[in-house]
């Protein structure tokens, strides 16, 4: 299936992206979009929204759908035609509500 990938921010720069479409298997997650996207874009990828098999920290994963928008896990499954978009979180910096 084919999902939008975006990014902003800080990640634009850590990556070069800002926006992509990738094919990924059906029950795909995250990581698996963060691979696609790393075949896709290059070795820079990887570390800059994933640590180990999770996501970085500092990065969160969000899905917008016909549903709405959804904070997503590293474990979370992607739906076709989603978009997912990937965030910088400073963790020094207090959340606004």
């Amino acid at each position: 299936m084919c999902v939008r990938v975006e990014l902003n921010g800080v990640l634009t720069v850590r990556t070069g992206v800002e926006r992509s479409s990738v094919e990924i298997p059906d029950d795909a997650t995250p990581v698996d979009i963060v691979e696609a996207l790393e075949r896709e874009c290059g070795p820079q990828i990887r570390p800059a929204l994933l640590k180990g098999d999770r996501l970085r920290s500092d990065t969160v994963a969000i899905r917008t759908s016909t549903d709405g928008s959804q904070q997503l896990t590293s474990q979370s499954t992607i739906r076709n035609g989603d978009t997912v978009r990937f965030e910088f979180e400073d963790p020094d910096l207090p959340a606004f509500n």
